[in-house]
């Protein structure tokens, strides 16, 4: 089994590492559950240049602004309604901490309806297999991948591939980010994605099983549309 957690000191900046840390503390302090998520773990499986940390909490980061603030971090902007915090953490590392959540399109093209969500159920709603994988940084399970529609074989396949047949119509934008990834990292798209129906059942199933502790409800904050 690989060790993602040696990869990941690997592949950071002492900076970074630092960084890590101190997300790790302030949501561990608040009784949050935390992950490192999206570009940042599919940069340090691929190799590339790791240049912003993504996060995602169990819970509501807006709540750990002063916090960060009183670490010496600086808070560059908010998102209240998905509950989003943009953060420079000390040594100039730029990063996002979000809350787990589902995103629900009624109507093509509109913004979705949010919800507060587990992280597995976080990973559902991303846009490529390549950005659905989160690595735990929680005491018990620190180095556990989830990694729940194969990302990481995608990755050693240098490939894009979409969660499901609606991804392009619900949220348009997602084909602007197929391009931008295919041109900076030379990755084709996939035609078509995966029968990922069939193994999101029986992924979702077995991953939320074995990581049941993990995953508890976040706390429940009202339902909002992004706007």
């Amino acid at each position: 089994m690989a060790d993602y957690i040696y990869t990941m000191e690997l592949r950071l900046t002492p900076n970074q590492q630092k960084g890590v840390t101190l997300v790790q503390e302030i949501a561990r302090a608040a009784g949050m559950n935390v992950y490192l998520t999206g570009g940042a773990v599919r940069d340090i499986i691929s190799g590339f240049p790791i240049r912003d940390l993504d996060f995602t909490v169990q819970g509501n980061p807006l709540k750990l602004q002063k916090e960060f603030e009183r670490a010496g971090a600086v808070i560059g902007g908010a998102d209240d309604d998905s509950h989003v915090i943009y953060v420079t953490l000390p040594g100039g590392v730029r990063a996002e901490v979000s809350a787990a959540r589902t995103e629900r399109y009624e109507k093509t093209g509109k913004p979705p309806i949010v919800t507060p969500a587990t992280i597995i159920e976080d990973l559902r709603r991303r846009d490529f297999t390549v950005n659905a994988i989160a690595l735990s940084l929680n005491p018990g399970s620190r180095g556990l991948l989830m990694d729940p529609f194969n990302g990481a074989a995608d990755i050693e396949a240098k490939l894009l591939r979409i969660l499901h047949n609606y991804a392009f119509v619900e949220d348009p934008s997602r084909l602007i980010r197929a391009s931008g990834f295919s041109a900076l990292f030379h990755w084709p798209l996939e035609e078509g994605p995966r029968p990922v129906t069939t193994l999101r059942k029986k992924t979702i199933t077995s991953s939320t099983s074995a990581i049941a502790p993990l995953v508890t409800s976040s706390s429940n904050w009202p339902t909002k549309m992004i706007r």
